[in-house]
């Protein structure tokens, strides 16, 4: 037998020798098969991927010969099994593995795009660059002794209160207002008001963090149609007046407009209508935490509109969304609100009161957000009034309570004040 040649700074025989070896460390971290250029490597990470149960060596070898016969000869296994390279820095190695991958992916797709610049191309080289990134970031744990410390830390001088804040009965539920680290997901029936109680929340959180950087990615609504809305919650002015503003606003009123779009200008805040594509928002979300000195929060408006090209089926677009944002707000240290709207069923109850299972594919929404709430109309004789009462629920909170809170909505006006 010819003695196989191999590149040692390839990672796949490193990887298939710590897995042959110690068949148990399939389950350390999840390894993707598309990650291997050798096809036969793949082929057994994928078919050990799938093992409901432990095996050994010998199991493992039997068991994907029958399950795959002839894809791994037994000069194959020999080759594994002698190369000896040990299984100490397995885990460097799976990670240099899948960085190679992302790498490679983005090489491919910045090629395609250079000689053909399509929309298309565009996105699968912004999702590349994205994977790169990450895949190359060094992840960092904290030893007990850090966090024994900053308990200690915490208890002698108190918590750090870095909640962004907004209404203040919102800010005793989340337990300090919205927290870094925590993705808040708010559902609505059409027409309750949840693009607009999301407008309420930049204005609350800008007026008493004047210096938070703010962006609202809007897929259902232009940049021009929520600055109007920003507009008439800031001043009280009915939005229907902004569209024809010229004749519609008395001279006192475009003073107030006048006002109120100086203080909005000022405010580190940024809409965004073009954005939607889920690569596209996590990128801009990337790069705008990065440059916020005194916080950040991101408001997506709202998840059903995201697109996800690499996904076709829509449950696994939504676990993609809502995955990616989960993993953006630890990374980063953010919180991301996403609006979400929810399933039709709850207007053939008796109850119109929202609850989990009415979000839409709601197992990855429920499981990724660590806050859910709901915006509903309690008062359903005066739920087309002008002045009504919309409720918001909040229905899971894993770092806090659970409660409601009833607002007065002034729908002209697009102006949520809670109703003491």
């Amino acid at each position: 037998m010819t003695k196989k040649l191999y590149d040692p700074s390839n990672p796949e025989p490193h990887v298939m020798y710590g897995l042959y070896t110690k068949p148990e460390l399939i389950k350390s971290e999840w390894i993707d098969p598309k990650w291997f250029n050798n096809q036969q490597y793949a082929a057994v990470v994928a078919y050990m991927n799938k093992l409901p149960g432990d095996v050994d060596t010998l199991e493992l070898q039997d068991g994907f010969a029958t399950a795959h016969p002839g894809v791994m000869s037994v000069t194959d296994w020999q080759y594994i099994m002698t190369s000896d390279f040990g299984t100490s820095r397995f885990d460097w190695w799976v990670g240099k593995l899948k960085r190679d991958y992302f790498r490679s992916q983005l090489i491919q797709t910045a090629q395609a795009y250079s000689e053909e610049p399509s929309e298309d191309n565009l996105t699968a080289m912004m999702v590349a660059s994205q994977n790169a990134t990450a895949a190359s970031q060094t992840v960092t744990e904290s030893s007990i002794a850090d966090l024994a410390a900053a308990m200690e830390d915490k208890m002698i001088h108190g918590a750090t209160d870095n909640g962004i804040k907004t209404y203040f009965t919102l800010n005793n539920i989340l337990g300090g207002g919205l927290m870094p680290g925590r993705l808040l997901t708010i559902g609505a029936r059409p027409g309750v008001g949840k693009s607009a109680f999301a407008v309420n929340l930049i204005i609350e959180a800008l007026k008493q963090q004047p210096e938070l950087t703010v962006d609202m990615f809007s897929l259902e609504m232009s940049n021009a149609e929520n600055y109007n809305r920003l507009l008439a919650c800031k001043t009280g002015i009915s939005a229907g007046k902004f569209i024809n503003p010229q004749k519609s606003l008395s001279d006192a009123e475009k003073v107030e407009v006048e006002k109120a779009g100086n203080v909005l200008k000022d405010y580190h805040l940024q809409l965004y209508d073009k954005q939607v594509e889920l690569p596209q928002i996590v990128k801009t979300m990337r790069q705008r935490a990065a440059d916020a000195d005194k916080g950040y929060l991101a408001i997506v408006d709202y998840l059903g509109l995201i697109g996800v090209r690499s996904q076709a089926d829509r449950r696994l677009q939504i676990e993609e969304i809502t995955r990616q944002f989960k993993v953006l707000t630890n990374e980063l240290g953010i919180p991301i609100v996403l609006l979400s709207q929810l399933s039709r069923g709850i207007e053939n109850r008796q109850d119109k009161q929202p609850v989990l299972s009415d979000l839409r594919e709601s197992g990855s929404i429920e499981q990724d957000s660590n806050a859910v709430g709901f915006l509903w109309n309690s008062d359903r004789q005066n739920e087309k009034s002008d002045i009504r009462t919309v409720t918001l629920t909040i229905a899971k909170n894993r770092e806090g309570a659970l409660g409601s809170i009833d607002f007065n909505f002034f729908a002209p006006k697009l102006q949520f004040k809670v109703a003491y």
